[in-house]
C-alpha cells in the first residue's frame, strides 16, 4: 500500500474537515501503523527473551519430563551421582599404575659439581641411569587386586544409579498422587461453596439455622486449608525432584505424571522374580562377593611374601667422583630371613578377613531373603485391599445416582444432595492412594532384582 493510497483513504474516513497538512496526516497514520506493529512484537520478544522459551514459564499443557527423562537427565547432570562417577575413574587410574609396573622403572640421575675432589679430574657435569625396585610378581598381584577394586566401585556406582532411580520413582509416583489429590480436593471446595452459596440464601430467607450455616462455611475454610497445605507439599516434593535430578531450583519443571505407574515400571508386575534371580542381580550382594574375591587375592599376596623375590638390578654410571665409571646389570633374589613372623600373622590376619568377608555375604543374602519375603506378602495382600477400595468407591457412586434421583422428585433437600456428592469426591481421594503400597512394593522388588533400570528400557544406561 503507497502512501498517496493511505492519504485517500485517510481523507474519506475523515468526518470533519482536517486542519492539518495531507503530508502530515500520511505520516500520522504510518507512525501510527508502525507504533501498532512495534506494540505487537515487542512484548512477544520481550517475553521469548530474544527467541528462547523461559523455564520458569508454567505452560497450559503438560511437560515433557516424564519419568525415563528425568533419569536420564539425572544421570547427566545429578551431582549425587559425582561422588561415584569419580571413584570408577580413581579406581581405573590406579589399576593403570598397577599395569605401569610390569616394567622397570627407571630414573635419571644429573649433577653438576661445583667443587670436586683433588683426585678427581675431568668434566664436572655427569649423568646416571638406575633401574630398581622392580617386581613383576607382585605387580601381577596388584593388577588382580585393582582389577577387583574396578569391579566393586563399578558395581558401587551402577548400585547407586540403582538407589537413586528407586528414590526418584517414589518421589516421582508422590507427585502424581497429590495432583490427583489437588484436583479432586478443588472439585469437593467447588461442592462446599455451592453449598455455602445455598446455605447464604436460604439464611437470609430465614429458613435454614445460623449455626448450620456457619458450621458449613467453616467446612469451606478447613477444605481451603487442606488444599493450601497439598499444595506446599506439592511444592516442596517438585522441589526435591529438581534437587535430585539436578534441575535448577528456580526454573519450572514441566513434569508429564500421566499413567505415572506404566511409566515407572513398564509392565512390570514382580509375579516372575524368584529369590534365585535376586541372588543372581542384587547389586549389594556383586558388592559383597567382590570383597571377598579381593580378601582372596590379598591371601593369596601374603602367602606370596614368604618366598623369595626376584631382583633385577641395572645402572648406568659415568663421571662419577672417587667410582668408577660403567654399567652394571645383576639379577638374583632377596629373602627377609626374620622379621618376627610379621608375614605369618599378615597371612592369619587375611584369613580372619576372608572368614568375615564370607559371613557379611551371607548374612546379606539372608537380609535380602527377609525382604524379599516381605514385599510378596505386601503384594498378596494389595489385591484384597484394593477391592475393598473400589467397593466403597462404587457404593458411593450408586448413593450419589440414588440421592439424585430423589432431589430430582422432591424428597431430598439440596443440601442433602450436595452433601452425597461430596462423600463421593471424600471417597475418590481416599481411594487415590490404594495403589500406593503396590507400587512402592514393586520399586523395592525391582530395584533388589537388580534395578527398575533393567526391567524398563526406557531408562537403560
Amino acid at each position: 500500500m503507497t502512501t498517496s493510497t493511505l492519504c485517500s483513504w485517510n481523507k474519506r474516513l475523515s468526518p470533519r474537515p482536517q486542519r492539518v497538512a495531507p503530508r502530515l496526516k500520511c505520516s500520522a497514520l504510518l507512525a501510527a501503523v508502525a507504533m501498532s506493529v512495534l506494540l505487537v512484537v515487542l512484548p512477544v520478544v520481550s517475553a521469548n527473551g530474544g527467541g528462547r522459551p523461559d523455564p520458569t514459564q508454567q505452560p497450559s499443557y503438560y511437560g515433557y519430563f516424564d519419568f525415563p527423562t528425568c533419569v536420564r537427565y539425572a544421570l547427566v547432570h545429578s551431582d549425587q551421582l559425582l561422588d561415584s562417577r569419580i571413584e570408577v575413574q580413581l579406581k581405573s587410574i590406579n589399576l593403570k599404575d598397577a599395569h605401569a609396573e610390569l616394567l622397570p622403572t627407571i630414573e635419571m640421575a644429573s649433577r653438576y659439581y661445583l667443587t670436586r675432589t683433588s683426585e678427581t679430574a675431568g668434566n664436572r657435569f655427569n649423568v646416571s641411569f638406575y633401574m630398581r625396585n622392580w617386581n613383576p610378581y607382585l605387580a601381577l598381584f596388584k593388577i588382580k587386586g585393582y582389577n577387583v577394586l574396578m569391579d566393586i566401585a563399578t558395581i558401587t556406582h551402577d548400585r547407586k544409579i540403582s538407589e537413586g532411580i528407586a528414590k526418584l520413582a517414589k518421589l516421582f509416583y508422590r507427585i502424581h498422587l497429590l495432583e490427583k489429590r489437588i484436583r479432586l480436593h478443588r472439585q469437593k471446595l467447588a461442592l462446599e461453596q455451592e453449598k455455602v452459596n445455598y446455605g447464604k440464601s436460604r439464611l437470609e430467607q430465614g429458613a435454614i439455622d445460623d449455626v448450620l450455616y456457619r458450621t458449613w462455611h467453616n467446612q469451606l475454610r478447613t477444605d481451603r486449608i487442606s488444599l493450601k497445605n497439598l499444595e506446599n507439599q506439592l511444592e516442596q516434593e517438585v522441589a526435591e525432584l529438581k534437587s535430585l535430578i539436578g534441575y535448577h531450583p528456580d526454573y519450572y519443571l514441566p513434569l508429564d505424571t500421566r499413567d505415572a505407574v506404566s511409566q515407572i515400571l513398564a509392565g512390570f508386575n514382580g509375579q516372575m522374580i524368584a529369590f534365585s534371580d535376586i541372588q543372581g542381580a542384587n547389586l549389594t550382594l556383586k558388592t559383597l562377593a567382590k570383597k571377598e574375591q579381593l580378601e582372596s587375592v590379598q591371601l593369596a599376596g601374603a602367602y606370596f611374601q614368604l618366598l623369595p623375590q626376584p631382583m633385577l638390578l641395572f645402572e648406568s654410571l659415568s663421571n662419577q667422583p672417587d667410582r668408577t665409571s660403567g654399567s652394571n646389570i645383576a639379577i638374583g633374589v632377596d629373602y627377609t630371613m626374620w622379621d618376627g613372623f610379621r608375614r605369618v600373622r599378615d597371612i592369619k590376619r587375611r584369613k580372619f578377613l576372608a572368614r568375615r568377608a564370607e559371613i557379611d555375604r551371607k548374612e546379606m543374602s539372608e537380609t535380602l531373603y527377609r525382604n524379599y519375603k516381605k514385599l510378596m506378602s505386601v503384594l498378596d495382600l494389595s489385591s484384597e485391599r484394593e477391592t475393598v477400595a473400589h467397593e466403597r468407591v462404587k457404593l458411593a457412586e450408586m448413593n450419589e445416582e440414588r440421592v439424585l434421583l430423589n432431589y430430582r422428585s422432591g424428597d431430598v433437600p439440596f443440601e442433602q444432595y450436595v452433601g452425597s456428592r461430596v462423600t463421593k469426591v471424600e471417597s475418590d481421594i481416599n481411594a487415590v492412594g490404594i495403589l500406593e503400597p503396590r507400587v512402592m512394593a514393586l520399586i523395592d522388588l525391582a530395584t533388589l532384582a537388580g534395578g527398575l533400570d533393567k526391567y524398563n528400557a526406557r531408562i537403560a544406561h
